[in-house]
């Protein structure tokens, strides 16, 4: 029962908080009404834990709460955990620092930046039996980073990086400085390489 609590706590912690932002708006910065909300890695990273969550509460209540997951829905579970917490990470590394702590984490960012990657987490580590995916499973829990880096990326080499509330570069991450896409694409794949790796190793 604690278990397959914990998966609707997530569930209700990310889907909940983003149609929130759908209906009625932000209540801090990096937030955007309606579905020109998708375009936030928060918001993206968040809908794919609780679509996770939703999965795995159905295995839970089809094979019993005790069961080990198939490797498949393992590995969905293990890329949205470290998918996840890059969102927590970088505004506790990056987002923070450079808009302020308070803003990050005012209305509905607070489940999406901090208490919904925090139970994703903790439910990663604690409350699902997982099968080993093995050293290869760090590189595929990378892979919906690179898909948003990609369109991230993508759009701004495509549409430049705007200024303002037009800027296509909303994390700021360059700064205005076009050439350092390139360097910010590898330290973002690189890092969120790197904490699926230590997940791995806590783990398993």
């Amino acid at each position: 029962m604690i278990r397959a609590a914990m998966e609707v706590l997530i569930q209700l912690s990310t889907v909940g908080s983003w149609v929130r932002m759908y209906t009625k708006g932000g209540h801090g910065l990096l937030s955007d009404r309606g579905l020109v909300s998708l375009k936030y890695y928060t918001v993206l990273s968040n809908l794919f834990a609780g679509a996770v969550s939703a999965a795995v509460l159905v295995l839970m209540l089809t094979g019993g709460a005790e069961m080990q997951l198939p490797m498949w829905a393992a590995m969905l579970k293990y890329a949205s955990a470290v998918t996840i917490f890059v969102t927590f990470a970088v505004v506790m590394v990056f987002l923070g620092p450079a808009f302020g702590y308070r803003p990050m984490f005012a209305g509905e960012l607070l489940f999406l930046h901090g208490i919904g990657p925090i139970l994703a987490v903790i439910s990663f580590f604690f409350f699902t039996d997982l099968p080993d995916p093995g050293f290869a499973g760090t590189f595929a829990a990378v892979i919906p980073t690179l898909i948003y880096a990609i369109g991230y990326a993508g759009n701004i080499l495509k549409n430049g990086i705007g200024e303002g509330q037009d800027t296509n570069d909303w994390y700021g991450f360059l700064g205005g400085r076009i050439e350092r896409l390139p360097a910010v694409f590898c330290i973002i794949l690189g890092g969120t390489w790197v904490l699926a790796w230590i997940f791995w190793l806590l783990r398993f």
